[in-house]
């Protein structure tokens, strides 16, 4: 059985933990072929979301996490997730659900097809001004240009 980690960032995520928890464990609950670690990472959290991590964990034996002294950054705290996991693979998301765990499926079967890199990419709602849109757009050139990762417009910073 393959073992899927999942990294989550949090910080003041206190009123958020659980419910990722219950959606992610929800999708796993229709992926028989695969077992899966969730892995918090408190970021300086100046909320409960510690003690929402440890009563998780508590609870739950596929919940770890690691907590931090201070706020050192999303980054940071995807790293740290990472060399701690135990999976075949990672998937990183952010613990506000702006990465909806009901793409897990897609993004392992793209795995599964042999992709080492598999990330998603943002569609903004019509809601969302023309400054925001245009300020990720040169998010993501600058970026791209000072790496030799071509990302794209809308794409994760993170990858899986």
């Amino acid at each position: 059985m393959k073992k899927i980690s999942i990294v989550i960032p949090a910080h003041n995520e206190e009123g958020n933990v659980a419910l990722v928890y219950e959606k992610i464990n929800a999708v796993f609950s229709g992926l028989s072929d695969y077992d899966f670690e969730i892995i918090f990472v408190n970021d300086g959290s100046r909320d409960r979301t510690q003690q929402k991590l440890e009563e998780l964990a508590h609870q739950y034996d596929k919940v770890k996490f690691i907590e931090f002294s201070r706020n050192f950054g999303h980054q940071p705290a995807v790293k740290a997730g990472m060399d701690y996991a135990h999976g075949n693979v990672v998937i990183s998301m952010d613990g506000d659900l702006q990465h909806p765990p009901e793409l897990i499926p897609q993004m392992i079967r793209k795995w599964e097809e042999g992709y080492d890199i598999v990330f998603t990419v943002r569609k903004y709602p019509k809601e969302i001004s023309m400054f925001k849109r245009k300020t990720s757009d040169f998010f993501y050139k600058i970026l791209s240009k000072m790496s030799d990762v071509d990302l794209t417009k809308g794409g994760g910073s993170d990858s899986g």
